[in-house]
């Protein structure tokens, strides 16, 4: 009777080996507007090869082992696992910020990797007590190896977290900076960074069910980790690249200027300004206005343009643009005059660039869609007039 080698659960890491090597090997010719973000990526694809080989190579019992591999297999299983989280967080900052380079304090991040390979050279630990075969270890050695494994799991949840934070973050710099957000991009960025965090829970909750109920579920988690490989290829190639990049908020900070009080009333020149820049030159009709062309246009800084909005309107850039060219699209809709614009032209001319987000942002303020506002305007500008042109015929 032969063994097979390679069972179903084998089949699927072989495939995520695979498709993450061609990835790292097509990384330089895939689009990406910084060599940084390729880079990075690159580096998790690899990261994720190396890892998913360690797995292989330690639960298969029917691939051969020298004492060479199964001393090294240690060293580059836990570096590939304690790297790669770091190295999507990266990716996250790289795609979402301006001006996101490297620094030195990013060095930190080889600082688990580090104590790893401590561990491992320290207590000389190989393929077989990676997998704590207990028979004749010691309890130290044991509790090393076991707090080894869990700190595999708990790491890159951790950095895993840090990535949604930084979406979440992302998006609230966004809305302050911008007058329109790629939805469909940022939302497939927060479900992704949501996965791989839903992902390393289930991790780290199968090895606590293993240790008190050895239930045998530990390679589903190969599948979740296969599905979101395929979906971090499909938003790099589709999805990244039509972001809008922030710029962190001290980089908008001017030191020679004073800085306002948070409880201090935004000076009425300042709103006057801004009201000026919205009812007279209408800068909400730039479909790409940020803040910072904004300020520029009314000649005031960046800070108190932001602090004004949110303070004395009591909302951010984003809807407070968005809430004029609302009005705007109203007006267009009401007026018979230009029944005949269909509701693109008449988004477009309002300041809008997306069918989708002006739908949804119409209806979020006046609770019906475009098309049902521009009927009842239209019908009850048609029942107004009714009435004159009875009263004319009756003279």
């Amino acid at each position: 009777m032969i063994t097979p080698i390679f069972n179903l659960n084998d089949i699927i890491l072989i495939l995520a080996i695979g498709l993450s090597l061609i990835l790292v090997l097509f990384q330089p010719i895939l689009p990406a507007k910084k060599k940084l973000t390729k880079a990075l990526l690159a580096g998790f694809f690899l990261s994720l090869t190396l890892s998913d080989i360690g797995i292989m190579l330690i639960w298969n019992e029917y691939i051969p082992q020298s004492i060479l591999s199964a001393t090294l297999v240690p060293y580059f299983y836990c570096c590939a696992m304690l790297l790669k989280a770091p190295l999507l967080l990266l990716y996250v900052r790289s795609i979402t910020e301006e001006n996101f380079h490297l620094k030195r304090t990013h060095l930190l991040h080889f600082i688990p990797m580090l104590l790893a390979i401590l561990v491992i050279c320290s207590f000389d630990i190989d393929i077989n007590r990676l997998k704590l075969d207990t028979f004749g270890m010691d309890a130290l050695l044991y509790q090393v190896i076991d707090s080894l494994w869990y700190s595999l799991k708990v790491i890159p949840l951790g950095y895993f977290i840090a990535a949604t934070y930084t979406v979440w973050r992302y998006h609230k710099m966004l809305r302050q900076q911008h007058s329109d957000i790629n939805e469909a991009a940022l939302w497939w960025l927060y479900y992704l960074t949501l996965g791989f965090v839903l992902a390393g829970v289930w991790t780290l909750s199968l090895s606590v069910l293993a240790y008190f109920y050895r239930l045998p579920f530990g390679v589903t988690d190969n599948y979740l980790n296969f599905i979101l490989l395929i979906a971090l290829f499909y938003y790099s190639i589709s999805h990244a690249q039509n972001l809008t990049t922030t710029k962190e908020e001290e980089e908008f900070e001017d030191p020679k200027e004073t800085v306002t009080p948070i409880d201090t009333k935004p000076l009425d020149s300042t709103i006057s300004k801004i009201m000026d820049g919205i009812v007279n030159q209408k800068l909400y009709l730039n479909q790409s206005l940020n803040v910072e062309q904004f300020s520029a246009k009314i000649g005031v800084p960046y800070r108190d343009v932001s602090f004004a909005i949110n303070k004395a309107f009591g909302t951010n850039f984003f809807e407070f643009i968005n809430s004029y060219r609302i009005e705007e699209s109203k007006r267009y809709l009401a007026d018979e005059k230009y029944k005949d614009m269909t509701i693109m032209d008449i988004l477009l001319e309002s300041g809008f660039n997306s069918k989708s987000a002006f739908q949804r942002f119409f209806k979020r303020l006046t609770g019906i869609s475009p098309t049902e506002f521009r009927r009842e305007a239209l019908r009850a500008a048609h029942f107004a007039q009714k009435p004159e042109s009875i009263s004319e015929k009756s003279e």
